[in-house]
């Protein structure tokens, strides 16, 4: 058996992917291809581990009830792991067994896995040398799931290691010689908080499309992903009133997007006179979207002076959303969401017409909530503005290239939050929280705790972990819950959608919600609060009848994804085994408190609602998404789910 990690003294073959990503480090930077060829098995790995993760988790062909956990010391073979013990699966069809060590083992039956991996055959060991080997395993049990959607499975994971190892390659090559904690890294960043979104280097911790940037090469991948941090210019257009439409939180739509810009109007004025520019709107394009989608496909437009490209200069750049875009300070105008026709994490990250006219309306609904409503008075939390979006429209295209044509052209503006912030506090991505560096494995989460504890004067870490966590949870569950129990609305609260700020002394001082595109509404319960969804796009899927489909929105960004994950993290930063399960129990108690809270606003007639969602989120075991049988059953547009073991059961 060879244990090697090192990609060359393995002898294996390079993808596609991997040939274009290194061919061009080796015809750009030398040194960097260098480090490329040292990552590749480590990416590769990655990419497993999330596929082995969602495998077991997700029980895909059964195979949690195939698998069990056995001590390294009871194995016949030898693995080339640190880890004590390894989840062993059985693929009975190809009599193959699956050895995968474990890092972790975690609420919602969730169990982390890391490389080397190996496969026995026959007495015959093997290390797994790329995620496709367990493809082929699942697809060996389920051959049903062996269609189009499984190769463009396969395409997917082909791309995403690939660039996780530009991404990991150009960390070791970047940080070759740096040894200070992440945190420092960020926090003495001229922007911390651009610099927390391009740390997030591995993407999502759970999906096995992390990386996925399909429809890009390898420069054009370098040039606009976070983790590169190169600044992007700006694309700004005219376009005509009568092939667009547009919504916005307060005021005229021009009036607002000119006064966030400046020098936007004048630059505009030097294409169309004063007369003429009120007949066109003024919209932000991502140079990508720009070059292959807008000077290809809307040609007729930009002949015919329906849009018109305007010489603005500014630099942005890529948020860990790669098509979400933020200036950097001193700069503090709007964050931006656009449309990129790139397949990322499972989709094409157009921009969906819906997104651009709710985003202002629902802005609207939860500050007049937040406003009005006492629950929301004293909270460490609050929401982000989605302050006017925009959307090409033209009435002539016919219905099978409207949506297309609409949602290729799309831009939403966001509050930029160094607006929001104070000033002498961190603004960081949480997924970042849970991020490290080569040269120094202690992450964000852990040096905020560390910090809490030094200034609170609290004897160990491990207590300090449970007060830090209490005021965080606390936090995000404030306006999370009653907005889900009381108004029907439930936030995306993921990691990815969250900005948390805090204290010089490492404690939250305020949690920001951002991104409204993937929410979801109870219509007839936010209807009856008093808010009308008349005007939503008539398009809006957000809005659904399913109280199940709502809760579960709520509960697996904010609890199972953001909460999840970094309890996890602290958890394998600890030595106290019981430190995960006194954290949930602590979480279970606030939301036993909040709930209580909840209610006591309501009357008894608006009160229906809270023994149901109490029944649900206490129970033994509760809904967790199945990111993979999704993708692989093909079911974009719906969701699946297993029931798993919850740690917030309460007897």
């Amino acid at each position: 058996m060879n244990s090697n990690n090192n990609f060359s003294s393995l002898n294996i073959e390079l993808t596609h992917d991997e040939r274009e990503a290194l061919s061009y480090l080796n015809s750009t930077n030398k040194l960097w291809a260098e480090h490329f060829n040292t990552m590749l098995m480590p990416s590769r790995d990655k990419i497993t581990q999330r596929l082995i993760t969602s495998l077991h988790r997700e029980n895909l062909v059964n195979s949690r009830e195939r698998s069990n956990i056995v001590d390294i010391s009871n194995l016949p073979y030898s693995l080339n792991t640190n880890c004590h013990q390894v989840l062993k699966i059985a693929f009975p069809t190809t009599d193959k067994t699956l050895y995968a060590p474990i890092s972790g083992i975690h609420a919602f039956d969730r169990i982390d896995v890391q490389g080397p991996f190996y496969i026995t055959n026959q007495h015959q060991i093997q290390r797994v040398l790329h995620p496709e080997t367990i493809l082929n395993l699942i697809l060996s049990e389920a051959p049903h799931l062996n269609n189009e959607a499984s190769e463009q499975f396969l395409d997917d994971i082909n791309n995403s290691a690939a660039n996780m190892a530009i991404a990991l390659s150009f960390q070791t090559y970047q940080l070759a010689d740096v040894t200070v904690p992440l945190f420092e890294l960020i926090n003495q960043h001229q922007d911390p908080y651009l610099r927390s979104e391009q740390a997030v280097i591995e993407g999502h911790p759970l999906h096995p499309g992390a990386k996925l940037r399909k429809g890009m090469s390898p420069a054009t991948t370098i040039n606009y992903s976070s983790e590169f941090g190169h600044p992007i210019p700006m694309h700004f257009v005219l376009i005509a009133k009568d092939i667009a439409k547009v919504a916005t939180l307060d005021g005229d739509y021009n009036s607002t997007i000119y006064h966030q810009f400046k020098g936007l109007h004048d630059v505009a004025l030097q294409h169309v006179s004063a007369q003429q520019l009120e007949q066109y709107y003024v919209m932000a394009i991502h140079p990508w979207q720009y070059d292959n989608i807008l000077l290809k496909e809307y040609q007729e437009e930009l002949k015919s002076g329906q849009m018109i490209p305007l010489q603005y200069d500014i630099n942005y750049f890529a948020g860990l959303s790669f098509r979400t875009l933020m200036p950097e300070l001193p700069i503090t105008t709007p964050h931006i969401k656009l449309s990129t026709n790139v397949h990322i994490t499972g989709e094409i990250r157009t921009l969906s017409e819906q997104t651009t006219i709710n985003g202002p309306q629902l802005t609207a609904i939860l500050n007049n909530i937040k406003s009005t409503d006492p629950l929301f008075s004293e909270i460490e939390a609050d929401t982000i503005d989605e302050i006017a979006g925009i959307h090409f429209y033209h009435p002539s295209d016919s219905s099978d290239v409207q949506v297309q044509r609409s949602e290729q052209l799309g831009t939403l503006f966001r509050t930029n939050i160094n607006q929001m912030i104070s000033s002498d506090t961190v603004p960081l991505i949480p997924s970042s929280l849970v991020a490290t560096h080569p040269l120094n494995d202690e992450t964000p989460l852990v040096s905020l705790i560390k910090l809490y504890k030094a200034h609170q004067n609290i004897e160990s870490f491990n207590k300090a972990s449970i007060e830090w966590f209490k005021q965080y949870s606390q936090a995000i569950l404030d306006m999370t819950l009653p907005l889900v129990v009381k108004y029907g609305i439930a936030m995306e609260a993921h990691l990815q959608n969250t900005i948390a700020s805090f204290n010089q002394d490492g404690s939250l001082n305020k949690m920001y919600i951002r991104d409204f595109e993937g929410l979801r509404i109870d219509k007839v319960q936010l209807n009856q609060a008093g808010y009308s969804t008349e005007h939503f796009h008539e398009k809006s899927l957000i809005l659904t009848d399913s109280k199940t489909t709502v809760f579960n929105k709520m509960f697996y960004s904010t609890i199972q994804n953001h909460l999840g994950e970094l309890i996890a993290s602290i958890a394998k930063s600890c030595d106290n085994r019981k430190l995960e399960s006194t954290i949930w129990s602590e979480i279970s108690d606030i939301i036993d408190v909040k709930l209580n809270q909840i209610a006591n606003s309501m009357s008894e007639s608006e009160q229906s609602n809270i023994d149901a969602i109490r029944q649900t989120i206490f129970a033994p075991k509760i809904d967790y998404k199945c990111v993979t049988t999704m993708r692989l059953e093909d079911e974009a547009d719906y969701y699946t789910y297993i029931q798993v073991k919850n740690p917030l059961v309460r007897k």
